[in-house]
């Protein structure tokens, strides 16, 4: 809300802009780098216990200008994603507790139209939409759990764990989504949020459908 009522401020200014602008971009390439949080989850079948899980992106974008209010972004970006789940599940001797996390980690490609509004000459306003490609580099699935034996006289605990690859048999290494995005550049600093929704079944099965979810949020400096 802050940032609207800047931006309304500034625009108000900024007598001498449009907001689509057809005229040839000064500069039309434009090279940054990004990093930046994720809050990732899955959705589909039996995601409705997960809970979201923080990761990491950083990666080098790069910004094509068509015109002054129309270019296309792409780059190559390394990003985790996934999700953590945790359970007790009670049986006669005891209980089980334990928590699962998934971190599959991705080399990521968007392909973005992009609207971008100048607002003054220090400060731009963008709206992305397209696609993204990911292709899986890596990452482990690790269940860590305890086993509770409950007897008349006393109780023990035992702590196990077992960590697999996230990409094993069985599990899609392609991903394939859209991305919806916003951000503001001021000067040559970038601030942006965006959500990606997968739109690639993880499993390789009709059978099962689970999908990445990811919110990210970043800043960047353009040179």
């Amino acid at each position: 809300m802050c940032a609207v009522c800047a931006l309304t401020v500034s625009a108000q200014r900024a007598s001498s802009s449009r907001f689509f602008s057809t005229n040839q971009a000064e500069k039309p390439v434009t090279i940054g780098i990004r990093t930046g949080g994720n809050l990732s989850t899955f959705t589909g079948d039996g995601t409705d216990n997960l809970k979201s899980r923080f990761g990491f992106n950083v990666g080098v974008n790069v910004d094509y200008s068509i015109i002054e209010s129309f270019g296309i972004q792409t780059g190559l970006y390394f990003t985790t994603k996934g999700a953590k789940n945790e359970y007790v599940e009670d049986y006669s001797y005891g209980y089980i507790s334990g928590k699962e996390t998934a971190n599959p980690m991705y080399l990521q490609i968007p392909v973005l139209a992009s609207y971008r509004y100048n607002i003054n000459d220090n400060l731009r306003w963008e709206f992305n939409a397209g696609p993204y490609f990911a292709f899986g580099v890596g990452g482990k699935l690790k269940d860590e759990w305890t086993v509770t034996t409950i007897d008349r006289h006393n109780s023990t605990i035992e702590a196990y764990e077992d960590e697999e690859d996230f990409f094993d048999d069985g599990i899609n290494s392609f991903d394939m989504g859209i991305a919806l995005g916003t951000g503001l550049t001021v000067n040559k600093f970038y601030f942006g949020i965006q959500y990606e929704i997968g739109m690639t079944n993880i499993y390789d099965s009709s059978d099962y459908s689970m999908k990445n979810s990811n919110f990210t949020f970043n800043i960047g400096y353009n040179f």
